[in-house]
This record gives C-alpha cells, structure tokens and sequence, in this order.
C-alpha cells in the first residue's frame, strides 16, 4: 500500500466530503450554510451559547477565523452575537430560533454523510481508521 499517499488521500475525502454537504444543504433549501459552518454549529447544539474564545478552542480553530464563520452565520440569521454581562471583551455566541430549527436538517446531514462515507465498511475497520486520524493529528500538533 502507498502509505506517501496519506495526505493526499485526506485531502481529497474532505473536498467530497464538502461537495457531498453542500449538495444536500442545497437540496434542503438553506443557501447560506457552508459546510464550514458546520463545527460552530455542531458545537452550539451540543453545549450551548459559548464565548467565541471557547468556541474557536472547542472545534480546534484560530479566533479570527472562528469571528469570521460567526459574522456569516449572523447574518444569515443563524446565530446572534452579545457582550458577556461580567466581562464586555468577550463576546458570546448563541443560536436564534432560526439556528435551533435548523437542527432537524442538520443532522440529517451529518447522517447522510456518515452513511455514505463509510458504505458497507465494517465497525472495527472504522475504529481503527478513526483511531489512526487521531494519531496522525496529534502527530501534527
């Protein structure tokens, strides 16, 4: 096996991976979603509002790029923005009711994209790539 292949092998299974979500965020009507949106909203349903510093931290993103994925979903009604009560230089980031009823489709996404991703691929094969991805990362680090 051509093991010099790895990155690029990553690579393009994340440039599908992104095809494949933007194909069924298109399909289900939401125009200003992008899958990079994703991890801010993966993050936002599974811990609530967060600072935008924690937000950037819990999905492995620099701040200005986080600040920059936030600015787009706000505008597109997703999320809203306000200064923390305690402290006015961190700025919280919590999901309207647009971002909350978008859940259902969101993990309809995140669903079809799992069941295409790993096909007919049996449990141990898929711990054990996952497994090995977490080693390369930390690797990286």
């Amino acid at each position: 096996m051509r093991t010099e292949r790895v990155i690029d092998l990553i690579s393009r299974l994340r440039g599908r991976a992104n095809e494949c979500i933007a194909a069924e965020l298109a399909r289900l009507n939401h125009p200003g979603l992008v899958p990079s949106h994703g991890a801010i909203l993966a993050a936002l349903y599974a811990l609530g509002a967060q600072p935008m510093s924690s937000l950037a931290e819990t999905i492995g993103r620099r701040k200005n790029t986080v600040t920059a994925l936030v600015r787009k979903l706000k505008a597109a009604g997703y999320v809203s923005t306000r200064r923390d009560a305690q402290d006015s230089r961190v700025t919280l980031v919590a999901l309207t009711r647009k971002g909350e009823a978008l859940r259902t489709d969101f993990d309809a996404v995140s669903r079809a994209l799992l069941t295409r991703t790993w096909g007919g691929m049996d449990a141990s094969r898929r711990e054990a790539l996952v497994a090995g991805l977490e080693e390369l990362l930390h690797n990286l680090a």
